[in-house]
């Protein structure tokens, strides 16, 4: 055992001999103050990100700067035939570990976004009488794998921005059927603002109790506070939470008014086509960042009773969402809702709202993890040719350790660990920067275009998966590089490298 423990250590000891560079042979002073330099660049770059700057300069210096650092710390240190494999295995294993945590953070954004605004599961029923959400609530509230339950009624509406001249004309606020006619006295004017048209939005009642514990919702109110989404009485008109950028389109702010217009129900009979559209005024007691361009352009949130008094002039709701402590247990606690509340109901988990999103982020990560796995692969076949230039300059050395007694097996385990050693620096590396850039898209929060994409900001999210699976990759590579040229060091004759000495 003893000797067996000396072996390993006498492989390890000359295997890392012949990894370093011998004395400081290159490292001149020009080459010391380019490094200190680069890595005082680093640290910069850093400090000012850090500092609130919002450029994109900073954090693309310190990123480059930390390139420039390890690349000559590699030189420096490293057989310069194997510095260039090291450093090219830490960028590949770097870049990955980025582009890993980057799709990941989009997934977990989307995820989070569309839960926020549709919960986990949501139970809606065939048909238009879903009047039985109470005992619904009843049902499922105390369940423990349910953190809440919300019933909610959905529809599509054009929303006109209202402009005062005059006291606030509330004698069309509860939403309730009817044209509204215009106060023609002089005393009270309330009219559509001419220079903006009216904007399709999509309209969810809510009530602000059972909604305020679904994850996120609360978070999406600039103001914080759900209950300001009041219903109708005789001395307040109903309140609206509209989207950010909804908002902006139609040129109103909080404590403005608008009106809500939902089209008549068409039943086929001629009486349909001259009924009136339902509509109400609603005072804005909020705006909503969701983080999602679609929903801050198109959604707006208002209580529930007053949504069933404008869309269904009753008491029934679109459905009823499910948030859940386990999110991956959606499809299994969607199929028991399913069968408990019998034929006429149907339940979606946020998998299945999310499905073409989702599947689309999943292609482009696997498709971008291939195109940087080839980095890894790329630079094991530096090490390949690193490796074997290795072998010929230290023939000599080779044939030494054969005379004093080195078998074949020893050498070819002596060069198998220099590959080893340079994937295990070169993982070390890449997982270095790669937290370091992932760190560094985390906190700069990269703005993007909510018109393009679907959230607006670049998200970094870093799972052990993320970290491991280059890790491990660039390791096995490495070591499946190394395995030929140790073999061809073993295989060499023992006369040939004593002649060259």
């Amino acid at each position: 055992m003893a000797t067996s423990r000396r072996r390993w250590a006498l492989i390890a000891l000359v295997a890392r001999r012949m990894l370093l560079r011998e004395g400081r042979r290159g490292a001149g002073r020009a080459a010391s103050a380019v490094l200190w330099t680069a890595a005082a660049l680093a640290i910069a770059g850093v400090a000012a990100t850090l500092l609130g700057v919002r450029s994109v300069g900073p954090p693309l210096v310190a990123g480059m700067a930390a390139l420039v650092a390890v690349g000559l710390a590699c030189a420096r240190h490293l057989m310069p035939a194997v510095a260039v494999a090291v450093f090219g295995t830490g960028l590949g294993c770097a870049a990955l570990i980025t582009v890993l945590g980057v799709t990941s953070g989009f997934e977990r954004e989307l995820v989070g976004r569309l839960s926020k605004v549709g919960g986990h599961v949501t139970l809606t029923e065939y048909g238009l009488d879903f009047d039985e959400y109470p005992q619904v609530v009843a049902r499922w509230g105390p369940d423990p794998r349910v953190l809440a339950v919300s019933p909610f009624a959905f529809s599509t509406a054009a929303v006109v921005p209202l402009q005062k001249d005059g006291p606030e004309d509330r004698s069309n606020a509860t939403g309730v059927e009817g044209h509204g006619q215009e106060d023609m006295s002089g005393e009270t004017h309330v009219r559509p603002i001419d220079r903006n048209a009216p904007v399709i939005a999509l309209i969810k009642g809510v009530e602000p109790q059972l909604a305020a514990a679904l994850p996120g919702t609360v978070a999406m109110l600039r103001a914080g506070d759900l209950r300001a989404i009041r219903p109708g009485d005789v001395r307040h008109g109903p309140a609206i939470a509209l989207g950010s950028r909804l908002a902006d389109r139609l040129g109103v702010k909080v404590g403005d008014s608008v009106r809500l217009v939902v089209p008549a129900e068409l039943d086929g009979t001629a009486a349909a086509m001259t009924r009136p559209p339902r509509h109400g005024e609603y005072e804005v007691v909020d705006l909503l960042d969701t983080g999602v361009g679609d929903y801050d352009a198109s959604l707006a949130l208002v209580h529930l009773s007053a949504a069933q008094a404008l869309f269904f002039a009753e008491r029934r709701v679109s459905g009823v969402e499910f948030a859940l402590r386990e999110p991956d247990s959606a499809s299994a606690f969607a199929q028991e809702l399913v069968r408990s509340m019998g034929d006429g109901f149907r339940a979606t988990t946020w998998e299945q709202q999310g499905e073409d999103v989702l599947a689309g982020l999943r292609q482009i990560r696997a498709a971008v993890s291939l195109v940087l796995g080839l980095l890894e692969v790329v630079a094991a076949t530096a090490l390949l040719a690193s490796l074997l230039l290795l072998v010929r300059r230290k023939r000599e050395e080779i044939a030494a350790l054969m005379s004093l007694g080195a078998d074949s097996r020893a050498i070819f385990a002596i060069f198998e660990a220099v590959g080893v050693f340079a994937g295990v620096l070169g993982t070390l590396i890449g997982v270095g920067l790669g937290l370091a850039f992932g760190w560094m898209v985390a906190v700069f929060r990269y703005p993007l275009d909510p018109e393009v994409y679907p959230v607006d900001h670049l998200p970094f999210a870093l799972s052990w998966i993320d970290l491991a699976g280059p890790a491990m990759a660039a390791l096995i590579i490495c070591a499946l590089a190394s395995g030929p040229v140790a073999l061809v060091a073993s295989r060499l004759p023992l006369l040939a490298g004593l002649g060259r000495a």
